[in-house]
């Protein structure tokens, strides 16, 4: 096997725990068996082992007392400490790509939201997701400091793995897209007084929303 080729099934297996998490197929504190993994993807375990270690560092998955993964339980101080990271470095993201953004880069943050708003009033979950994510990697992407953009991206996954699945979601959806249309304008307009209170909005939402849901389960579970 070649690096090229092994580098793929690591990638495969990453990819396929990736969506399977984020969706919430595989629930939190669910055992991820290596050899289940493999047997599915039709590959071997040391894919699989890199693909969960990757995972590990993200958080998103985490090393059980007998040294196996298993998915990472998502707490509500996780929230609130993911949430204000997300305030202050989206705030610094969104004001450095507005300093920096050219014709071509307006035409994509406003194509992101109209997807989003379309989506939204589809209750197309998938595509909403593709469109927002498409709307913070142009930002990030313009904004050009990688490190930020990693560390922003990472965070909001952890927490918009469970977000997402809210059974009462489209409504949100149409006003968190009303809340991006707000920000990109900021952005779009380089009104740096209007991007903070834009972004602490947007999040403050999403903090609520999740709170309520950590709230609910454990309600529901007896925690």
């Amino acid at each position: 096997m070649t690096i090229e080729e092994a580098g793929s099934r690591v990638d495969t297996a990453y990819e396929w725990l990736l969506a399977e998490i984020t969706a919430f197929r595989i629930r939190s504190g669910a055992p991820l068996s290596e050899n289940r993994i493999a047997n599915q993807l039709g590959i071997s375990r040391t894919p699989v082992r890199e693909a969960l270690q990757r995972l590990e560092k993200e958080g998103l998955v985490k090393r059980t007392d007998n040294a196996r993964f298993a998915v990472s339980q998502l707490t509500i101080q996780e929230v609130n400490d993911a949430c204000d990271l997300l305030e202050a470095l989206d705030t610094y993201v969104c004001r450095k790509a507005s300093s920096k953004l050219t014709p071509d880069d307006i035409e994509l943050l406003k194509a992101s939201v109209a997807e989003m708003q379309r989506a939204a009033a589809a209750d197309d979950r998938n595509s909403w997701s593709a469109a927002d994510l498409a709307f913070h990697r142009t930002v990030n992407t313009i904004a050009g400091n990688q490190l930020v953009a990693d560390t922003v991206k990472e965070t909001r996954r952890r927490i918009q793995r469970f977000w997402m699945r809210a059974a009462s979601l489209q409504s949100r959806l149409q006003a968190c897209s009303q809340e991006h249309l707000v920000l990109a304008n900021a952005i779009i307009a380089q009104d740096y007084e209007a991007i903070e209170p834009a972004v602490k909005e947007h999040i403050g939402h999403m903090r609520q929303r999740m709170v309520e849901m950590l709230e609910t389960a454990a309600a529901l579970l007896g925690d």
